[in-house]
């Protein structure tokens, strides 16, 4: 058990240091010398998933904070987050979240406007200043 600990640790840590590449089960399990099976059962005890569901959940979870804390183009995201195509990656990724990653982007941008013009409105309704668009 203590061992299947240290090797989930150490797939962990793989995974995290290779976000940008499209890692296979089978290349993590020989990495760490034991069988996809093995990896697989290590997995599912904890985390309840699969080591390539994990893994592009992920990348899809790097791919979103792109998403919002970035100006990367969806493309040029999807090819950091080790996806093949843009179309792989929007596609994995309405799988992920419900939408695509140009609505996510819009989802986040949204808000921020709304402040925007919100905050406009105090200024022009207590202050007197009047707001120009």
């Amino acid at each position: 058990m203590r061992q299947d600990r240290h090797l989930f640790e150490e797939s962990l840590a793989l995974m995290h240091n290779n976000l940008s590449e499209p890692l296979q089960t089978g290349e993590l399990a020989a990495y760490l010398g034991i069988t996809p099976k093995k990896l697989e059962r290590i997995f599912r005890r904890y985390t309840g998933e699969l080591p390539a569901r994990f893994y592009r959940s992920l990348r899809l979870e790097l791919a979103r904070g792109l998403l919002h804390g970035s100006g990367l183009g969806i493309d040029e995201i999807g090819r950091r987050c080790g996806f093949s195509s843009a179309s792989h990656f929007s596609r994995c990724f309405r799988d992920f979240v419900g939408h695509s990653p140009r609505e996510e982007r819009k989802r986040r941008e949204m808000p921020a406007r709304l402040q925007h013009a919100f905050a406009s409105s105090l200024k022009s309704e207590f202050f007197g200043v009047e707001h120009s668009s």
